[in-house]
């Protein structure tokens, strides 16, 4: 990396409007003010025709960016650079190690990126998560991806406002994960959940097999999270703060609430489940915004992008938060499928009629999975084996 000073002088021209205007508009007044700024500095023309290069190259328009939307771009060009270099993974470029400017291109061009030539703002949540390489245990990713591995099958996770960790009530001492803004990662894998408390109050459960990225600290305008998989929230209410949750295909805006989400990426059916409040659902696909309220659900087909909404109880969709599953008419494919993820094992089904199956009840998921497996036989018409870590199931 470059020094300290040559770092000073690229967040200088970050912050600088003038620059960005001549590298996006130039005009004769804008050229002559930065040649004369070029001859009086030496030490600054690198830096300059550094960045403006690499942002020439990028289609963009300039971003209006906040003082914290341009903390959170620093933050992530320090973090990016120091991962490189501890990895020994850096790119070259001229046969010299990455510098600020290189890592800079890649995340501005994740930040305003060019779908079917709209610009779309946001952070590239997907490359992040490509990123870490799940365990097998619970992990939470810290500032320059330092991973805390967690070895229980749940656990509590707590953000104090400040950005500071607890896990089971243990403080993590990570002095990178104190600097604002900084973007952590919740790891659950299959077979295990978790709960996760933010910084602004906001408690979040997490299913197995989901994967959470969001800010150690919030913006004081802007609250934002991605994930994968299924979550519970209950968001702090902010006035002038709404909250966002988005996946790979839904933006979710509340203020306060209580909601559901279930987006597995191997799930064609992605949902929303309001409790209370209000929320908005937007999406790249979506034909205008939808609006949803207590005890209705928005449903999204991943491959067709239709959605809809349509009343339900909303016990059937959370009662996961709780250890059980409450089924109404739910068909077997699908309870085996969430069976699957809960409890991190594989069924063979053999026979016909699976989609013709449908079970009602409690179903808890605190016990065993052959304790599970004994009351579904019991209310349907399926048996099952069990040899080592197969699972067969059989449609009488």
């Amino acid at each position: 990396m470059k020094s300290s000073n040559s770092d000073n002088r690229m967040r200088s021209l970050l912050d600088n409007g003038l620059f960005l205007r001549w590298v996006l508009e130039p005009t004769p007044e804008l050229d002559a003010f930065w040649m004369r700024e070029i001859a009086e500095n030496e030490e600054l023309k690198n830096s300059i025709y550094d960045l403006k290069n690499s942002i020439a190259k990028l289609k963009i328009e300039e971003p209006a960016l906040s003082a914290d939307d341009r903390n959170l771009i620093w933050e992530n060009i320090r973090q990016a650079a120091e991962t490189a270099k501890d990895a020994k993974k850096s790119h070259r470029i001229t046969g010299r190690r990455m510098s600020v400017a290189a890592v800079f291109i890649g995340l501005l061009a994740g930040v305003y990126i060019y779908s079917n030539g709209n610009r779309q703002p946001g952070i590239d949540y997907m490359s992040m998560i490509d990123e870490v390489t799940p365990s097998g245990n619970i992990s939470l990713v810290l500032a320059g991806n330092e991973v805390v591995d967690i070895r229980k099958d749940t656990s509590n996770v707590v953000y104090d406002p400040a950005g500071k960790v607890k896990i089971n009530g243990e403080t993590i001492e990570s002095t990178g994960n104190e600097k604002p803004a900084t973007l952590n990662q919740l790891i659950v894998p299959y077979g295990k959940t978790t709960s996760l408390t933010l910084g602004d109050g906001t408690k979040i459960w997490v299913n197995s097999g989901s994967r959470l990225v969001y800010p150690s600290v919030f913006g004081k305008d802007r609250r934002e999270i991605f994930f994968t998989g299924e979550i519970y929230l209950d968001v702090a209410g902010k006035d002038h703060c709404p909250f966002i949750v988005k996946t790979g295909y839904l933006d979710i805006s509340v203020k306060g609430t209580q909601f559901n989400v279930s987006a597995y990426p191997d799930e064609e059916i992605h949902s929303v489940v309001l409790v209370s409040g209000t929320v908005s659902v937007k999406g790249k696909a979506l034909d205008g915004t939808y609006d949803i309220y207590p005890n209705q659900m928005l449903s999204y087909e991943t491959g067709s992008d239709n959605a809809g909404v349509s009343d339900v109880d909303v016990n059937s969709y959370i009662s996961w938060v709780h250890g059980y599953l409450m089924l109404q008419d739910e068909r077997i494919d699908r309870v085996l499928q969430k069976l699957e993820k809960y409890f991190n094992v594989s069924f063979t089904c053999r026979g016909a009629g699976f989609d013709k199956i449908y079970v009602s009840g409690k179903l808890d998921l605190t016990g065993s999975l052959e304790s599970t497996l004994n009351y579904i036989s019991v209310a349907t018409s399926i048996s099952y084996t069990i040899n080592n870590d197969s699972i067969e199931i059989i449609n009488k």
